[in-house]
């Protein structure tokens, strides 16, 4: 699963399917470290602002594709939740991938 998708099934894991949160930049920084990526890296750099928006903003932000000047309901929101999270494998399965070690 490329970083971007892990990184936002990590976010629905925990804001829609209930999983307990867990620090994202340990994990995520961590695993790109090991690839031999440092923090002088754009690929770093990168996930690292991901994170800081994943983590700073609410479902509806990652819903809106992290543009704060789109406007979504709260049901459009539980929808996209929803049908995003299905389309990950569930929440069963999101909850799974969250509490797993990344990169075994």
């Amino acid at each position: 699963m490329g970083l971007e998708y892990a990184l936002m099934a990590h976010v629905l894991a925990e804001k829609y399917c209930g999983a307990e949160p867990r620090p994202m930049g340990p994990r995520f920084l961590g695993y790109i470290e090991k690839q031999g990526c440092d923090s002088g890296t754009e690929i770093y750099t990168d996930v690292e602002a991901g994170i800081a928006k994943m983590e700073g903003g609410g479902l509806k932000l990652l819903a809106q594709g992290g543009n704060p000047k789109l406007t979504m309901s709260n049901e459009q929101v539980q929808e996209w939740a929803s049908t995003a999270a299905k389309e990950l494998g569930g929440c069963d399965a999101l909850k799974k991938a969250h509490d797993a070690e990344l990169g075994q």
